[in-house]
């Protein structure tokens, strides 16, 4: 019973998760190989010679990966220093619930409230010109080159759920009596932080960080709407050549795509394998 159960379960993720993805990304790589489409004439390599060729594209791949990277990587430092002020909070199970709240906020939301708090049109301009700036001279800090509200706005969004993650890999490899193990022999704080926490915890959250980054390189709703059009992420990217009146861009969008879900997958292959030398 428990096994047909099990073999029930299997199959029908098969068939409502596994399925359509397979099949959609083997329709993007049929229209990407002009298999398959309205514009389809055979085999051809044409569509994934423009997109290799294509700067935009390049450049949304790098920014999608810096960002990625940047902002899991900021994200793990502030949990690891924050760790021990937050502690003593999280052990109080009443606040607990104060922790978990920011994961409840959609990145669309997020997107909007950096909008409004961090716009040209914004709370902190106005409240600059309140205090006699100028509002010509306030920086700008959406659709910036520098990307800096996009970049925190995206911190935002991954900080609460890297610190629960430390939180909880702290208590299960019980740091504290190494903590205090370590103080005893003569460790001080920041040594404490430096060589141990931090190799443990890092090493425990590996794989969600990894997971978080992958997460982070397809963010959509933040980029499209705090981000620059050129260079833009990926996501972006792709959604462009879909929307625009060009057909002959819709191959293009297709192409990417089929090398948008090539790194998820080899990311995603990489995690699984990461687990496994974990439980071996």
């Amino acid at each position: 019973m428990v096994y047909r159960r099990a073999l029930l379960q299997k199959s029908a993720f098969l068939l409502l998760g596994i399925m359509p993805l397979a099949g959609a990304l083997l329709y993007a790589l049929g229209y990407s190989l002009g298999l398959l489409g309205a514009l389809g004439q055979g085999f051809t390599l044409r569509h994934w010679a423009r997109l290799l060729q294509d700067d935009a594209f390049w450049r949304a791949l790098l920014l999608s990966s810096l960002m990625a990277v940047s902002v899991c990587a900021l994200s793990a430092f502030m949990a690891l220093r924050l760790l021990p002020r937050l502690m003593p909070w999280w052990e109080k199970k009443r606040w607990r619930p104060i922790f978990y709240l920011p994961l409840a906020l959609p990145p669309l939301v997020a997107a909007v409230l950096s909008l409004q708090f961090l716009g040209n049109s914004g709370m902190l301009a106005r409240l600059a010109t309140a205090l006699g700036m100028d509002a010509a001279h306030f920086p700008a800090l959406t659709n910036d080159p520098a990307q800096l509200g996009l970049g925190f706005t995206l911190l935002m969004l991954t900080f609460p759920f890297t610190l629960l993650v430390m939180l909880n890999h702290y208590k299960s490899a019980q740091l504290s009596e190494l903590s205090d193990l370590a103080a005893t022999l003569g460790a001080s704080p920041a040594q404490i932080r430096r060589k141990l926490w931090a190799p443990v915890l890092l090493r425990r959250a590996a794989p969600t960080l990894l997971l978080s980054a992958v997460f982070m390189f397809g963010a959509f709703e933040a980029p499209l709407l705090l981000g620059r059009q050129y260079p833009a992420m990926i996501s972006v990217y792709i959604n462009q050549k879909f929307s625009r009146f060009n057909l002959d861009d819709v191959p293009l969008a297709y192409t990417a795509t089929v090398v948008y879900a090539l790194l998820l997958l080899s990311a995603l292959a990489f995690f699984l394998h990461h687990q496994k030398q974990e439980k071996s």
